[in-house]
């Protein structure tokens, strides 16, 4: 055989088994095909403002500053013919181009008559059930939304688990009523294995949720809390951590409104501003036709020794009002205008702890 026609045989060969391979890979296993869908959005920001003082920090740009919110998200989606159990998974893309976080939240669910369980990086009941003045806002989310909703600390929703790995469930919903709770081993996220220094551990979180009617008048409420261990405690610092709250919206003659009052023990903030306060907010939002318009309030009424970037701070507050408008299937037109006052009593920001921050956003779903 000359080389000619072993060369052709060879890629002859190699040709088929690449082929039985892709075949392979391509294969539907025994249940069916699970549906996919490829979903995300893409918001473009123009912002400015007292940055700096809203953060107690330094070397942020105050002036017109442009910038992407960007996510990809994977959906599967299945069902069980034999049980008629739902499951599949979602995977978020974090898809700005400056992002070294390759996704943002990525779990599996499987939902039946004995409710939905979630395994992987979601949020967890305190900060998915939380409700107050931050659910009734318009824009790109008032107190709880783009960069007017950041101030020296928060006031919006409690200490909470955000999207570190853990195992969420929910019950289904009686008479409007349901309850969940979800169970995070250490606040670290990822395919690694936390570290023994990791804090908070063993985090629970529960939530009471009612959505329905009373008396004709709509009503979104929610008790919630949550339980910790700190096992890397400073001295003088509690081996665990708690917060507790809850909040509710009714509509009204067409307004939203809503309140929320929260608490947290979770020891020193670190200066991060995530130490032990109570804090309230309060909303109103209404719309009319592709339009709707919000004013939202946060504040801190009582802390211990809470701390940001050396700036001890009192009572801090945060204002903002919202406006969005529908211009075509897909695409939103969004602004927030906020003052802001940590009220910071002693350091670096003192005679600069005020201010005002604006965001405009044109956001694209698709």
């Amino acid at each position: 055989m000359t080389s000619r026609k072993i060369l052709l045989a060879s890629t002859a060969l190699i040709g088929a088994l690449v082929a039985t391979d892709a075949a392979r890979a391509a294969t539907v296993s025994p249940g069916g095909a699970l549906d996919l869908t490829l979903t995300g959005f893409l918001g473009f920001r123009a912002h400015g403002g007292d940055i700096n003082d809203a953060r107690l920090t330094s070397g942020l740009s105050d002036g017109l500053d442009f910038s992407n919110d960007t996510e990809v998200h994977v959906l599967a989606r299945g069902r069980h013919d034999a049980s008629g159990i739902e499951y599949g998974a979602t995977v978020e893309f974090e898809a700005d181009t400056n992002k070294t976080a390759n996704t943002d939240e990525t779990w599996i669910f499987i939902r039946g008559g004995f409710g939905e369980f979630r395994f992987g990086d979601e949020d967890g009941v305190v900060d998915n059930s939380a409700v107050g003045g931050f659910t009734v806002a318009a824009g790109t989310g008032g107190i709880d939304g783009s960069i007017v909703d950041a101030i020296g600390t928060g006031v919006v929703k409690p200490y909470n688990s955000d999207d570190n790995t853990k195992i969420r469930y929910y019950t289904p919903t009686f008479g409007g009523f349901s309850v969940g709770v979800s169970y995070t081993p250490n606040n670290d996220g990822g395919d690694s294995i936390a570290s023994t220094q990791t804090d908070p551990q063993d985090l629970v979180e529960g939530a009471l949720v009612y959505d329905g009617e009373i008396g004709g008048v709509g009503i979104l409420a929610s008790a919630v809390g949550s339980w910790c261990r700190i096992e890397n405690e400073a001295p003088g610092q509690d081996d665990d951590c708690w917060t507790a709250g809850g909040g509710a919206v009714v509509n009204l003659f067409g307004f939203q409104i809503g309140g929320g009052y929260f608490t947290q023990d979770v020891g020193p903030s670190a200066g991060d501003g995530s130490g032990d306060k109570d804090f309230f907010n309060l909303g109103v939002g209404y719309g009319f036709g592709p339009l709707n318009l919000s004013v939202t309030y946060g504040q801190v009424l009582d802390s211990n020794d809470l701390v940001v970037n050396g700036n001890r701070l009192g009572e801090p507050m945060n204002l903002v009002f919202s406006a969005d408008i529908g211009l075509m299937p897909g695409l939103v037109l969004a602004g927030d205008i906020g003052y802001f006052d940590n009220d910071v009593e002693n350091g670096p920001n003192e005679d600069d702890d005020d201010g005002y921050q604006a965001v405009t956003r044109l956001r694209l779903a698709f």
